[in-house]
């Protein structure tokens, strides 16, 4: 299953992602290829949720998720085999190989997922009649779903989408001393997506009735590749940290088919092909000074991101990346760059036994510059450049009422720019309208209060917050009017405001030394400024309201297992028929993971997904359709470590 994050009502588009202390979000659009990331190769995972954009920058308004790889820490060479096989024809495999002599250090890895996939994504068809009867000629609707809102008919999907990942790379490390490092890292992802096996619920199948063509049912096919190298420093004697890192999509894009192109046994034909390569580099250096009751920590940070994107109206066979490009007026090439640079500090001050503060703040300088946008045969229009500044301060205090207990006040602000899809990106979808872009967005800006409590009870730890943020100037996808044949044209813009307030509550409990338990609900709520409604504040339903996830651990040597459960709330707004497809109904999952270890190097593992097989709609697209999620599925693997 494709993965996605959410934090407090933020996606990871505001959540900062971080893989040994490199960014992991794109310059795109910054979300994150999490099925790109090797899994088999993490040591550690730490998630900061609440605002950090004080210390982490623009990207941290809902969270920051550090993730940390392995590395030989004993002399002598070790490694680790894992094989797995699952539902849908998912074959999983990873191998890992790292070493250590005396100050030098190494490790390589590969990794690999290839999947047969599951039928995830609807074709649907509107309704054009204006007295709202069906404009199918010769075919029995009343066998055909509707959607959601009742307004189209859902007349096929595009099949499973079949899945292709793999990664490798190296590190590189060298101790000067005990407490000097110097570590290289260097990773490659290639992740390919595709539907094969479309099919059609119309009586007619794909003999496009009342002019349905063929490529509704098709979708697309997609490709990415990137190369993540960083090189760090690391003083832990003089409290010194540098970190330089870059991330390179040297291929990111799709291929759209034609509508011309006819339904038949391999559906070949023509298309249209919109690469989007992207480039970001990072630096940043730090130092920690400790003075009687403070611990200082000040640093200074850059960072540069560019895109390009080209979009080809023609190319001779839409299933291949390299097909040839059919020189068209309509041939399109547009982009831009960014940069920023900040200077950030942090005092956390042990004012007494019982009480400390964290005081700090950080000075961002953003700036957009180099956007441009042509048409084949014409001289490029250059696109307006801009530059902001601004303080973020984050204040915080702690008290400790007892040895168990420990209440805690922050308040920050956040300095977030536009995305640089948001700035310079244009597109023509396949199901109408267009996209455009806008490079006038301003920033946002998100200010953070948080009130909690934390408790330990030695078996039993509990944890309560409450939450609240406020945008300014939030940016949204809204709808500027109409093409030649009514369908809708979209861009970013600064619609107003957005606030999110709620409660968390976690809890953890250990029975015995075999048995323990764990439990976390969140209640959210969001509301935005609605641009269809003159901009008044109406609920975000992209927020559920409700999230609770538990979940029980069984260990007794050599048995592991872990049942595992989430309730998600209804996302729907009014006025949408609960139970339709594409509705986002409240759903709940119970999953399981089980472990033997048949010896100390050898053990194997067996998952359920899904257990209940539930049918529920969950990831939005970015063509506003729902994808269905998972039914059950099943996994098998085996690990050899030596």
């Amino acid at each position: 299953m494709e993965g996605s994050v959410n934090l407090r009502g933020y996606n990871s588009k505001n959540i900062l992602v971080l893989v040994d202390g490199q960014q992991m979000n794109t310059a795109w659009n910054s979300t994150v290829d999490w099925n790109m990331i090797p899994v088999e190769n993490i040591r550690k995972v730490e998630v900061v949720s609440g605002g950090q954009s004080a210390l982490y920058g623009g990207r941290a308004v809902g969270g920051v998720i550090n993730i940390m790889t392995k590395s030989a820490k004993e002399n002598g060479v070790h490694g680790a085999v894992n094989l797995g096989y699952g539902s849908h024809n998912t074959v999983k495999q990873s191998y890992m190989a790292s070493g250590r002599k005396d100050r030098l250090n190494w490790g390589v890895f590969y990794e690999s997922k290839i999947t047969d996939g599951w039928r995830s994504y609807l074709s649907s068809y509107a309704i054009k009649n204006s007295k709202g009867k069906n404009n199918f000629t010769g075919v029995d609707t009343s066998s055909l779903d509707t959607t959601a809102d009742g307004k189209e008919y859902i007349i096929g999907d595009r099949g499973k989408k079949e899945v292709m990942s793999e990664s490798y790379g190296f590190n590189l490390g060298y101790d000067f001393t005990e407490d000097r490092k110097l570590t290289y890292k260097f990773t490659h992802s290639n992740y390919t997506w595709k539907y094969t096996d479309p099919r059609s619920y119309l009586s007619a199948g794909f003999s496009k009735p009342s002019g349905v063509p063929a490529s509704t049912f098709f979708g697309n096919r997609g490709w990415r590749v990137y190369d993540m190298q960083s090189l760090t420093y690391n003083d832990q004697k003089d409290k010194i940290h540098a970190h330089f890192g870059m991330t390179d999509y040297t291929k990111s894009g799709y291929i759209t088919p034609d509508k011309t192109v006819k339904a038949s046994r391999t559906f070949d034909g023509a298309g249209s092909k919109t690469s989007y390569p992207s480039k970001s580099w990072d630096f940043d250096l730090n130092k920690r000074w400790t003075a009687g009751s403070h611990t200082i920590l000040f640093g200074g940070s850059y960072g540069k991101d560019r895109f390009d994107e080209t979009i080809w109206k023609t190319v001779s066979d839409w299933k291949s990346w390299d097909s040839a490009v059919k020189g068209n007026k309509d041939d399109q090439w547009l982009g831009g760059k960014a940069k920023s640079w900040a200077l950030y500090i942090q005092d956390k001050w042990k004012l007494s036994s019982r009480w400390a503060a964290y005081i700090g703040g950080r000075y961002d300088y953003y700036e957009k510059y180099g956007g441009y946008n042509y048409y084949r045969g014409n001289a490029p229009t250059r696109l307006e450049s801009d530059s902001y500044h601004q303080f973020s301060p984050k204040l915080s205090a702690s008290y400790a009422l007892d040895d168990h207990t420990n209440l805690y006040l922050s308040f920050g602000k956040s300095f977030a720019p536009p995305l640089l899809y948001q700035l310079y990106r244009y597109a023509e979808p396949s199901y109408g309208g267009r996209y455009e872009p806008n490079p006038s967005l301003k920033p946002e800006t998100t200010t953070n209060w948080e009130l909690g409590i934390k408790k330990d009870l030695g078996k039993t730890k509990i944890s309560a917050d409450l939450f609240y943020a406020r945008t300014k100037d939030y940016i949204d996808l809204v709808t500027i009017g109409k093409t030649a044949k009514g369908a809708d044209i979209k861009t970013y813009k600064n619609v107003g405001e957005a606030r999110t307030h709620g409660a968390e509550l976690s809890v953890t409990h250990k029975f015995s030394s075999l048995w323990s338990v764990y439990a976390n609900y969140t209640w959210q709520l969001g509301k935005v400024a609605d641009a269809d409604n003159g901009y008044a504040m109406g609920r975000d339903y992209e927020i559920p309201r409700h999230l609770f996830h538990s979940g029980v651990t069984y260990t007794n040597h050599p048995w592991t297992v872990n049942v595992d459960s989430m309730f998600v709330s209804a996302r729907n707004e009014p006025g949408w028929k609960s139970g339709k497809f594409k509705s986002r109904d409240a759903y709940f999952l119970l999953n399981m993971d089980t472990a033997y270890a048949v010896n100390k190097n050898l053990s194997v593992q067996f998952s359920i997904y899904n257990i209940l097989d539930r049918e529920y709609y969950d990831q939005e697209s970015a063509s506003d359709k729902y994808y269905a999620g998972d039914g059950r599925t099943f996994t098998l693997s085996a690990r050899y470590s030596f």
